[in-house]
């Protein structure tokens, strides 16, 4: 019975993270074809206000394009256990990648309106920071909180895909009630990033954190039985 109900977790555990990163591989997609290959076509009437900038968004194009791709292979079991050189190249080119892409972000953020600069900011410079920590853990081998950090990385590079995503709903019925205008775009950007990173910790720090302390009050009775 105990092995059944084990295997059936499994099972459960293994459908909801394909599920999830299905998703978000697809969401990840439509965001590359829809909203980034179009600047190939390097002209004034396809890059409109950005045409001033247009060095820094396509840098921070094809730098979240290629992050948002290879991301999800860092977190295949497979290829970090039989292919380590393979997931060490992957991860690297992830990070050149945030490299180029979030400076780029950053600049043309800090000729957005008055509101958005703040959140572009704090977004910017927390996934410099979070990146940056996770390959010195990966350089100082260690591996779980490397890991950790990496996730919390790609979740503030997904952020860019929640953007756009809220961008294409305005009008729809799954529009999402903000208020709007101005004030509607800076509470995008602060909650595109802020929410999955909270997530993250919900899953990475604070339920591991409560089951241990569960577990660990069940023992002490066990004990005193």
């Amino acid at each position: 019975m105990l092995f059944r109900s084990a295997m059936l977790m499994r099972w459960a555990r293994y459908l909801f993270w394909a599920g999830f990163w299905s998703v978000a591989i697809v969401l990840a997609v439509y965001f590359v074809r829809r909203d980034a290959l179009k600047y190939v076509e390097w002209t004034e009437a396809v890059y409109r206000r950005f045409w001033p900038n247009r060095g820094f968004l396509a840098v921070h194009v094809v730098g979240a394009g290629v992050a948002l791709m290879i991301g999800p292979l860092q977190f295949v079991p497979m290829i970090r256990t039989r292919w380590p050189t393979i997931h060490r190249s992957i991860g690297w080119i992830y990070v050149f990648a945030c490299l180029g892409s979030v400076p780029a972000a950053l600049r043309l953020g800090l000729d957005s309106c008055p509101l958005c600069v703040s959140p572009f900011v704090v977004w910017s410079v927390t996934t410099m920071v979070v990146t940056g920590l996770a390959v010195t853990l990966a350089i100082l081998g260690r591996t779980r909180a490397h890991r950790d950090f990496m996730i919390r990385s790609y979740a503030l590079m997904y952020a860019f895909v929640f953007v756009r995503l809220d961008a294409h709903l305005i009008g729809t019925p799954l529009e999402i009630p903000l208020a709007p205008g101005i004030q509607r775009s800076s509470m995008v950007l602060w909650l595109a990033w802020v929410i999955p990173l909270l997530t993250c910790e919900l899953f990475l720090v604070w339920i591991p954190t409560l089951q241990k302390a569960l577990r660990s009050r069940s023992r002490g009775r066990v004990v005193q039985t």
